[in-house]
């Protein structure tokens, strides 16, 4: 470790190259929306669903850049006398943060210059809700990072992080080592992303990086991230990744329970990669860690890891608790129960969009359930409406086909559970919120 809380290089990259870049202007046509921030997520993932963010809520962006997160958070807290304390180490990120909160008058953020790693020394008490997305992997110390943050989450309170993948990277890091092996050292920052770009003009087609370009155009180019999407790829100075089981590592060593993935939560289920019969068998009686760690290895794309931390597990919602309502989101939170007024029985309906397409089995059932994913309807009362409506049906019924459509949508990030009929005061509206 060096003497100072942070690493002089990475300081240095993010006041020369604000990351992400954002234009405060662009707050007056669009809200840059992130999981990490989404209360209702957050909600269903952390506090069981009955979290009411209303009053005395604290939230922290630990290392919050140019502000994405902490403008969401602080606009659907808008309302409320909760509190969100923005972060990090950058004075040039932290002053295209606060430009982006006046252009849309928040004035529920407090503001501060700091080093994760200098948090048990703030004296800013305890939070219910740390967000740390894509920080802790460019300390010296993931753990140590952790470990800070931890001294600041309230007893019931709940971390976010996102930290890279092993998997998914692998021709980012091989290209990194190309580059540091190549470049002279000591090279100032805009000749590295000069030389950089030259050099990619020129790959080899057979270059794993090269090959994989597609995915990282909008990164790297400048009609994407541009520069400092670039450097943050391929030259930054620190730079750790992790596979499955090095996560729950990480947390236990903080002791810390991994609730649930909350970025492509599907793709952490091997059953979703293997169709043979014979092969999922292999898979019967493994723990979840161990499943987890052979999905993320089947499905060899999963560029980073987006999960919920706290340290008590089985916070998240279920479908046992029947005072919760079905809330579809994503693409699906206007389109159910548009969906549902296409059902019918019998017919498989296909529901797509850029990211998936999923075969919908239509039943009187499942019509009633994609017609009250509205926040409003609990599914006790749910469950009681279908047994009217659809003549003949059983308790044990509704209760498999209701958990077939939640198995299918929710690790998909197409259907959260919520208290029905409230909030905080009421349901967030995300169709607002884009």
């Amino acid at each position: 470790m060096t003497g100072k809380p942070y690493l002089e290089a990475v300081r240095q990259q993010y006041e020369a190259l604000p990351y992400p870049p954002r234009d405060p202007a662009d707050e007056t046509r669009r809200l840059v929306l992130a999981t990490s921030g989404n209360l209702l997520v957050i909600n269903h993932h952390c506090f069981g669903g009955r979290r009411d963010f209303r009053r005395g809520f604290r939230c922290l962006v630990a290392g919050g850049g140019t502000g994405d997160t902490t403008i969401f958070l602080a606009e659907q807290l808008r309302h409320s006398d909760a509190e969100v304390v923005y972060l990090d180490l950058s004075t040039a990120s932290r002053a295209v943060a606060e430009a982006r909160a006046r252009v849309r008058g928040l004035g529920n953020i407090t503001w501060i210059t700091a080093s994760i790693l200098d948090l048990p020394q703030l004296g800013l008490g305890r939070f219910d809700y740390i967000e740390c997305c894509g920080v802790l992997h460019h300390l010296e110390s993931t753990e140590a990072g952790l470990a800070a943050l931890n001294t600041a989450l309230a007893d019931d309170g709940a971390i976010f992080l996102m930290l890279y993948g092993r998997y998914g990277r692998r021709a980012v890091y091989d290209m990194q080592q190309l580059l540091r092996e190549l470049l002279p050292p000591g090279l100032p920052i805009p000749e590295k992303i000069r030389l950089t770009r030259q050099l990619l003009a020129t790959l080899p087609a057979t270059n794993g990086f090269a090959r994989d370009y597609e995915q990282w155009r909008s990164e790297i180019e400048a009609g994407g991230l541009g520069d400092a999407g670039l450097y943050d790829l391929l030259l930054h100075s620190q730079d750790r990744c992790f596979d499955v089981p090095q996560l729950y590592q990480l947390a236990a060593g903080a002791g810390l329970q991994l609730l649930s993935f909350a970025h492509r939560a599907d793709a952490y289920d091997p059953r979703n990669h293997i169709g043979d019969a014979e092969l999922s068998s292999l898979i019967a009686g493994r723990d979840l860690a161990s499943r987890q760690a052979l999905a993320e290895q089947l499905v060899g794309n999963l560029r980073k890891h987006e999960f919920f931390l706290a340290r008590q597990a089985g916070r998240g919602a279920t479908l046992a608790d029947a005072g919760l309502a079905l809330r579809s989101f994503g693409t699906l939170y206007d389109n159910a129960s548009r969906l549902a007024a296409d059902m019918q029985p019998g017919r498989v309906l296909r529901y797509t969009d850029p990211e998936h397409s999923l075969p919908i089995r239509c039943t009187p059932i499942t019509q009633q359930i994609y017609a009250h994913m509205d926040g409003g309807t609990s599914i006790g009362r749910l469950r009681e409406q279908v047994l009217a409506a659809v003549p003949g049906t059983s308790t044990e019924q509704f209760r498999q086909e209701l958990q077939q459509v939640y198995d299918q949508l929710h690790p998909r990030g197409y259907l959260y559970l919520i208290e029905a009929r409230r909030y905080g005061t009421t349901v967030p509206d995300y169709s607002r919120l884009r």
